[in-house]
Protein backbone atom coordinates (compact mmCIF):
# COMPACT_ATOMS: atom_id res chain seq x y z
CA UNK A 1 0.00 0.00 0.00
CA UNK A 2 2.83 2.40 0.84
CA UNK A 3 4.16 2.03 -2.73
CA UNK A 4 0.97 3.46 -4.21
CA UNK A 5 0.72 7.18 -4.95
CA UNK A 6 -2.43 8.52 -3.41
CA UNK A 7 -4.03 11.84 -4.31
CA UNK A 8 -7.42 13.13 -5.41
CA UNK A 9 -6.73 11.98 -8.96
CA UNK A 10 -4.67 8.89 -8.16
CA UNK A 11 -5.08 5.88 -5.92
CA UNK A 12 -7.62 5.65 -3.13
CA UNK A 13 -7.49 2.69 -0.79
CA UNK A 14 -9.66 1.30 1.98
CA UNK A 15 -8.82 -1.41 4.47
CA UNK A 16 -11.28 -3.87 5.94
CA UNK A 17 -10.43 -6.60 8.43
CA UNK A 18 -12.89 -9.44 8.41
CA UNK A 19 -13.54 -12.71 10.10
CA UNK A 20 -17.04 -13.71 11.14
CA UNK A 21 -19.50 -14.22 13.97
CA UNK A 22 -18.81 -16.55 16.87
CA UNK A 23 -22.41 -17.70 17.35
CA UNK A 24 -25.15 -18.93 15.01
CA UNK A 25 -27.46 -16.25 16.40
CA UNK A 26 -25.02 -13.59 15.24
CA UNK A 27 -24.53 -15.36 11.90
CA UNK A 28 -28.24 -15.14 11.18
CA UNK A 29 -28.30 -11.53 12.34
CA UNK A 30 -25.28 -10.63 10.18
CA UNK A 31 -26.73 -12.27 7.08
CA UNK A 32 -30.20 -10.81 7.54
CA UNK A 33 -31.71 -14.24 8.16
CA UNK A 34 -32.43 -13.71 11.85
CA UNK A 35 -35.72 -12.86 13.50
CA UNK A 36 -34.21 -9.64 14.85
CA UNK A 37 -34.71 -6.84 12.31
CA UNK A 38 -32.16 -4.56 14.01
CA UNK A 39 -28.94 -3.97 12.14
CA UNK A 40 -26.06 -5.95 13.64
CA UNK A 41 -22.96 -4.39 15.12
CA UNK A 42 -20.65 -5.24 12.22
CA UNK A 43 -17.51 -5.29 14.32
CA UNK A 44 -18.72 -6.97 17.51
CA UNK A 45 -21.31 -9.37 16.12
CA UNK A 46 -20.10 -9.98 12.57
CA UNK A 47 -16.33 -9.69 12.97
CA UNK A 48 -16.06 -7.13 10.15
CA UNK A 49 -14.44 -3.76 10.68
CA UNK A 50 -13.30 -0.91 8.51
CA UNK A 51 -9.77 -0.07 9.57
CA UNK A 52 -9.89 2.83 7.12
CA UNK A 53 -12.55 3.89 4.64
CA UNK A 54 -11.52 5.03 1.15
CA UNK A 55 -8.74 7.57 1.42
CA UNK A 56 -5.86 8.84 -0.67
CA UNK A 57 -3.54 8.69 2.36
CA UNK A 58 -1.90 5.43 1.33
CA UNK A 59 0.97 5.81 3.82
CA UNK A 60 -1.46 5.98 6.73
CA UNK A 61 -3.24 2.84 5.52
CA UNK A 62 0.11 1.06 5.20
CA UNK A 63 0.97 1.98 8.79
CA UNK A 64 -2.41 0.74 10.02
CA UNK A 65 -1.83 -2.70 8.46
CA UNK A 66 1.19 -3.24 10.70
CA UNK A 67 -0.99 -3.17 13.83
CA UNK A 68 -3.66 -5.59 12.62
CA UNK A 69 -4.16 -8.81 14.54
CA UNK A 70 -5.45 -12.03 13.04
CA UNK A 71 -9.05 -12.28 14.28
CA UNK A 72 -9.01 -16.11 14.58
CA UNK A 73 -12.72 -16.59 14.06
CA UNK A 74 -15.09 -17.82 11.38
CA UNK A 75 -15.01 -16.38 7.85
CA UNK A 76 -18.06 -14.36 6.80
CA UNK A 77 -16.73 -13.62 3.33
CA UNK A 78 -20.13 -12.89 1.80
CA UNK A 79 -20.86 -9.98 4.12
CA UNK A 80 -17.28 -8.67 3.86
CA UNK A 81 -17.64 -8.61 0.06
CA UNK A 82 -20.99 -6.83 0.31
CA UNK A 83 -19.42 -4.24 2.61
CA UNK A 84 -16.58 -3.76 0.11
CA UNK A 85 -19.11 -3.31 -2.67
CA UNK A 86 -20.92 -0.64 -0.66
CA UNK A 87 -17.62 1.15 0.04
CA UNK A 88 -17.04 1.59 -3.71
CA UNK A 89 -19.77 4.24 -3.72
CA UNK A 90 -17.15 6.53 -2.15
CA UNK A 91 -14.63 5.89 -4.93
CA UNK A 92 -13.84 7.95 -8.00
CA UNK A 93 -16.31 7.45 -10.85
CA UNK A 94 -13.52 7.40 -13.44
CA UNK A 95 -11.42 4.84 -11.56
CA UNK A 96 -11.13 1.16 -12.35
CA UNK A 97 -12.04 -0.32 -8.98
CA UNK A 98 -10.12 -3.28 -7.60
CA UNK A 99 -10.95 -5.28 -4.49
CA UNK A 100 -8.11 -7.35 -3.07
CA UNK A 101 -9.37 -10.18 -0.85
CA UNK A 102 -6.79 -11.78 1.44
CA UNK A 103 -8.30 -14.85 3.07
CA UNK A 104 -7.13 -17.88 4.98
CA UNK A 105 -10.39 -19.71 5.60
CA UNK A 106 -13.40 -21.25 3.97
CA UNK A 107 -16.41 -18.95 3.82
CA UNK A 108 -19.32 -19.78 6.10
CA UNK A 109 -21.64 -19.90 3.09
CA UNK A 110 -20.42 -20.76 -0.40
CA UNK A 111 -23.71 -19.78 -2.03
CA UNK A 112 -23.91 -16.37 -0.31
CA UNK A 113 -20.25 -15.75 -1.10
CA UNK A 114 -20.80 -16.62 -4.76
CA UNK A 115 -23.76 -14.22 -4.92
CA UNK A 116 -21.79 -11.46 -3.20
CA UNK A 117 -18.70 -11.80 -5.37
CA UNK A 118 -20.76 -11.86 -8.57
CA UNK A 119 -22.48 -8.63 -7.53
CA UNK A 120 -19.10 -7.12 -6.65
CA UNK A 121 -17.55 -8.17 -9.97
CA UNK A 122 -20.18 -6.03 -11.74
CA UNK A 123 -18.49 -3.01 -10.07
CA UNK A 124 -14.87 -4.05 -9.61
CA UNK A 125 -12.13 -6.45 -10.49
CA UNK A 126 -11.67 -8.91 -7.63
CA UNK A 127 -8.16 -10.22 -6.91
CA UNK A 128 -7.91 -13.09 -4.45
CA UNK A 129 -4.94 -13.83 -2.21
CA UNK A 130 -5.59 -17.18 -0.52
CA UNK A 131 -3.04 -17.59 2.27
CA UNK A 132 -1.99 -20.65 4.22
CA UNK A 133 -2.87 -24.33 4.17
CA UNK A 134 -6.54 -23.78 5.08
CA UNK A 135 -7.21 -21.29 2.30
CA UNK A 136 -10.07 -22.34 0.00
CA UNK A 137 -7.99 -22.31 -3.21
CA UNK A 138 -10.38 -24.42 -5.31
CA UNK A 139 -13.34 -22.24 -4.33
CA UNK A 140 -11.33 -19.06 -4.99
CA UNK A 141 -10.61 -20.39 -8.49
CA UNK A 142 -14.37 -20.56 -9.06
CA UNK A 143 -14.86 -16.99 -7.82
CA UNK A 144 -11.95 -15.10 -9.37
CA UNK A 145 -12.32 -12.49 -12.07
CA UNK A 146 -11.04 -13.47 -15.51
CA UNK A 147 -8.33 -14.14 -16.47
CA UNK A 148 -7.91 -16.21 -13.32
CA UNK A 149 -4.10 -16.38 -13.48
CA UNK A 150 -4.03 -12.58 -13.11
CA UNK A 151 -6.55 -12.53 -10.26
CA UNK A 152 -5.32 -15.25 -7.90
CA UNK A 153 -2.06 -14.91 -5.99
CA UNK A 154 -1.65 -17.94 -3.76
CA UNK A 155 0.66 -17.69 -0.75
CA UNK A 156 1.31 -20.74 1.40
CA UNK A 157 2.20 -18.91 4.64
CA UNK A 158 1.23 -15.59 6.26
CA UNK A 159 4.90 -14.79 6.94
CA UNK A 160 5.47 -14.65 3.17
CA UNK A 161 2.73 -12.06 2.70
CA UNK A 162 5.27 -9.33 3.55
CA UNK A 163 7.97 -10.69 1.24
CA UNK A 164 8.93 -8.31 -1.56
CA UNK A 165 8.24 -11.01 -4.13
CA UNK A 166 4.57 -11.29 -3.15
CA UNK A 167 4.16 -7.57 -2.49
CA UNK A 168 5.52 -6.82 -5.96
CA UNK A 169 3.34 -9.51 -7.51
CA UNK A 170 0.21 -8.07 -5.90
CA UNK A 171 1.12 -4.55 -7.07
CA UNK A 172 1.97 -5.77 -10.58
CA UNK A 173 -1.31 -7.68 -10.88
CA UNK A 174 -3.48 -4.89 -9.49
CA UNK A 175 -1.69 -1.84 -10.89
CA UNK A 176 0.07 -2.70 -14.18
CA UNK A 177 0.19 1.01 -15.10
CA UNK A 178 2.08 1.81 -11.90
CA UNK A 179 4.61 -0.95 -12.60
CA UNK A 180 5.03 0.24 -16.19
CA UNK A 181 5.65 3.81 -14.98
CA UNK A 182 8.19 2.56 -12.40
CA UNK A 183 10.11 0.69 -15.10
CA UNK A 184 10.00 3.72 -17.43
CA UNK A 185 11.39 5.95 -14.66
CA UNK A 186 14.11 3.41 -13.85
CA UNK A 187 15.21 3.25 -17.49
CA UNK A 188 15.49 7.03 -17.88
Amino acid sequence: VSNLEGSDDHVKVALQLFSGPTTWENYYKCTGAGADAAAPDMEKECGISWVKHLTNDTLQVAKLTADLQWPQATTLTSVALAEASAELINGREDAASIVLVVTDGKPMSKSRTTEAVNALKAKARVIWVPVGPGAPVEFVEELASLPKEENIIQIDDFEKLSWSYFTNKIIAQSCPELVSNMFDEALH
